[in-house]
């Protein structure tokens, strides 16, 4: 009888087996939290790289050319031999500033993008066109084709948003980049290190690294999958992570690269 008193004792009660069972969902939830945090720094980390390698890519061209390069083309675009008709995306023009020379000598400019003959490349995923945080297995899927994506690209800014007061009217409304422009690094007059060269959208559906739609329209910009916002490279080389709070307004300053806006440092 004394023995099984000891055993009555010793047993948990009901109000001290749910007080066990609290603390330990606490710290499961307190693990989860600290295993999502690291792996959304790690996933931040790998982004941010990326964009440095990418401008990597667009400033080793310009050394190369004395241009940047287009954000896209539709041709006709005698620099690139692209006839009346084709076009093609930032990436494909880029392809050997990526460590992609193997690719860039199979690709046919003066063939649309979507061509069978430049499936063999534009089909290739490459990895550091991929946000870290988006899902590895998409692909762009035009029907007579499919290829590759990005979660990458540069603006494109649409003069209406200033009709409608959304962004600041301004003289000129491109980016460093624009469709069927190289521009020079001293046309760049709002400042290297206050405009936007490239920028993330891993949210926005699968898009082609080698179309011509690949410019990124200023409404879609935070289709990113970061927690709190996304980043954007700037014309220095410079990564940032912007806020989601940033405004349309503050955003459009930072994206064209001739407008003449006052930046506030704290935009970004």
């Amino acid at each position: 009888m004394v023995g099984h008193a000891l055993l009555l004792r010793r047993a948990f009660t009901l109000l001290e087996l749910l007080v066990v069972l609290a603390i330990l969902a606490v710290l499961l939830g307190l693990t989860l939290s600290a295993v999502q945090r690291a792996r959304e720094s790690a996933a931040r980390i790998e982004c941010q790289d990326h964009l440095k390698n990418q401008a990597f890519a667009v400033l080793n061209y310009e050394s190369a050319m004395g241009r940047l390069p287009p954000g896209a083309v539709q041709g006709p675009f005698d620099p690139l031999g692209v006839p009346d008709g084709v076009g093609h995306g930032l990436w494909s023009i880029l392809l050997g500033y990526l460590d992609q020379a193997p690719l860039a000598s199979l690709y046919h400019f003066n063939l649309p993008f979507d061509a069978p003959a430049n499936q063999p490349v534009v089909r290739t995923r490459l990895k550091i066109l991929e946000c870290p945080n988006a899902s590895p297995n998409r692909i762009a899927n035009w029907g007579t084709g499919y290829g590759g994506v990005t979660d990458y690209a540069p603006f494109d800014v649409n003069p209406f948003l200033a009709d409608i007061g959304k962004i600041d009217p301004v003289a000129l409304f491109a980016g460093p980049m624009p469709s069927n422009g190289m521009v020079r690094m001293t046309d760049i007059t709002d400042g290297t290190a206050y405009t936007i060269l490239l920028a993330e959208a891993s949210g926005r559906p699968g898009m082609a690294w080698s179309s011509p739609d690949v410019l990124l329209a200023l409404k879609y910009f935070f289709g990113s999958l970061h927690w709190g916002g996304s980043h954007a490279c700037m014309a220095d080389g410079s990564v940032h992570f912007l806020s989601r709070s940033i405004g349309l307004r503050e955003l459009g300053r930072l994206a064209t690269r001739a407008g003449g806006e006052v930046v506030n440092g704290n935009d970004f």
